[in-house]
């Protein structure tokens, strides 16, 4: 997806859903969507060596809380299981929460409920201390549910395709989509898997190394970049 040229973060760039967790992802009422899921759980998740998880058990769920908000506030997909709904309501719910209103709130209105199950943790990955805007982030896997299409926000988002990853990175190589660093080598690392189940027991069972990229200053830019010992293993 595009962020919009006028966006504080990341303007014009292709990236994948994502933003910061926000003071509801971690609200009792929110932890209360993953019935069958708890805090704890998502606490040894998210410590695959050798990195670790979030500082406590309720900040680790808040993670899997906001991955799938962010996704139902970018690109309408709303992951999980519940009636959900279709159409003008569904619409509706999706601009109330871009706008603010707790996650937990639509997700009840729609009935969603949510399961670890419906994340595979993949990576981590801070922003180098050059750059002003820093983020400390986890990536993670999902599959599309059946019956939904992606949408952009029409609030946070230029623009959205849907397009296989040697698509991708063969459009980036030609400059035709200016990916964000970071997302662009994520692609690069998805790309030997052609098959989605083979993807998601290499994602279960990798490493998660965390990733904080070199800089270097070229022409007054600073350009990110991966050291030789981290290329291939995070």
């Amino acid at each position: 997806m595009r962020r919009s040229a006028q966006s504080p973060v990341l303007a014009d760039l292709w990236v994948f859903p994502g933003g910061t967790v926000r003071a509801d992802d971690v609200a009792i009422e929110s932890q209360e969507l993953f019935a069958e899921s708890s805090p704890e759980a998502a606490h040894r998740a998210l410590a695959r060596e050798p990195g670790g998880p979030a500082a406590t058990p309720v900040e680790s769920l808040g993670f899997f809380i906001a991955a799938a908000r962010e996704l139902f506030e970018e690109s309408g997909v709303l992951l999980g299981n519940g009636p959900h709904r279709d159409g003008d309501g569904l619409a509706d719910l999706r601009v109330a929460v871009e706008r603010g209103r707790p996650f937990h709130e639509a997700a009840r209105q729609l009935r969603a409920r949510f399961s670890l199950d419906d994340f595979v943790y993949y990576a981590h990955w801070i922003t180098p201390e050059a750059i002003p805007q820093r983020f400390d982030t986890r990536f993670f896997l999902a599959r599309m549910p059946d019956g939904q299409e992606a949408t952009p926000s029409s609030f946070e988002m230029a623009e959205g395709v849907w397009v296989d990853v040697a698509t991708a990175v063969e459009r980036a190589r030609a400059r035709e989509l200016s990916l964000h660093f970071a997302t662009l080598n994520h692609l690069r690392r998805l790309a030997p898997y052609d098959d989605v189940e083979q993807l998601f027991a290499f994602a279960r069972g990798k490493p998660v190394v965390p990733v904080m990229p070199n800089t270097r200053e070229t022409e007054g830019r600073i350009i990110p970049f991966l050291p030789p010992e981290i290329e291939g293993v995070w």
